[in-house]
């Protein structure tokens, strides 16, 4: 179900609901050109679990309304007029590959309403980490343009992806990814279900993914030891996608981390493979049952 919540000043910030509604809310922000979609397949998961899983779209991505010249320090502000309009008080977040850094600012800015993070193959901020070897060429190519060229990031990204064919997009997505995550995208169906996730972040366009990778390359803006909350690092052995020993960097800087390696999982099977873990580890003791009290009014 989609949902969408006019913020005061007036733009409009999507999300979709997957999960039990009664249960203990758990916030998850999408990768790098990708969408509130891309919780789709932790959805039954989150249902056995007792989990309302909420997926909101950033500005200029999918149907929020784009932000010019948004910060990552801006999302906590979002996040907490979503959390208001929907009535949580406090809630779980976790974060997909770019969606990571959106996790640990709200885990940083929100620790009185954050009650634990997951970081699912998450980025890292790449001044500190002070290199971008280890990421896929496509990112690497994305976050240089967008920085120093984002008009030309903008026109290949439409060529590479909006105009696109379906049927290339899929095959140019398969010839990057390891076996375990071919084969997840296969079970996703046809190729335009398999890629609506991805078709859905350039919906209104690519000045939003742009804007994505400028904040994914640039400073955090805040100090990952300020993370006060419970952190689970999640990785899969097969995923090459990130820099190498980027969770040991991760596991450093953030004073409650603990790191998960699961063997033979990627980058896009880490979640519908291991939705039922890292919803138990987020939820610890809160259940269904007891959502109740974490809810205002």
């Amino acid at each position: 179900m989609t949902g969408v919540v006019t913020l005061a000043d007036g733009r409009d910030l999507a999300y979709e609901e997957y999960g039990n509604p009664d249960g203990f809310p758990v916030l998850s922000f999408h990768g790098g050109l990708s969408s509130r979609l891309d919780a789709a397949p932790a959805h039954e998961a989150a249902v056995l679990m007792g989990v309302r899983l909420l997926s909101p779209d950033r500005p200029g991505i999918g149907r929020s309304t784009f932000q010019p010249g948004r910060r990552l320090l801006d999302w906590p502000g979002d996040v907490t007029a979503l959390a208001d309009a929907l009535g949580l008080e406090r809630f779980a977040v976790m974060g997909w590959s770019a969606g990571g850094p959106y996790a640990a600012v709200c885990a940083a800015r929100l620790a009185g309403r954050v009650t634990a993070v997951a970081l699912l193959s998450s980025s890292v901020p790449l001044d500190l980490y002070g290199s971008s070897r280890g990421l896929t060429m496509e990112d690497r190519l994305f976050l240089f343009l967008s920085r120093h060229a984002p008009r030309l990031a903008s026109t290949v990204m439409t060529m590479t992806i909006v105009n696109a064919s379906n049927t290339r997009l899929l095959r140019e997505v398969m010839h990057a990814i390891p076996p375990v995550d071919r084969t997840v995208l296969r079970e996703w169906g046809p190729a335009d279900q398999a890629l609506a996730f991805v078709r859905e972040a350039t919906r209104q366009g690519t000045a939003g993914c742009v804007l994505d990778y400028q904040i994914f390359g640039g400073p955090w803006g805040f100090s990952l030891e300020e993370i006060t909350v419970p952190v689970q690092i999640w990785e899969g052995s097969d995923d090459s996608t990130g820099p190498p020993g980027y969770r040991e960097f991760l596991k450093r800087h953030i004073p409650h981390a603990t790191v998960t390696v699961v063997p033979g999982e990627g980058h896009l099977s880490l979640l519908p493979h291991q939705a039922p873990a890292i919803f138990a580890a987020l939820l610890g003791g809160h259940s269904a049952a007891s959502t109740a009290r974490w809810n205002v009014g």
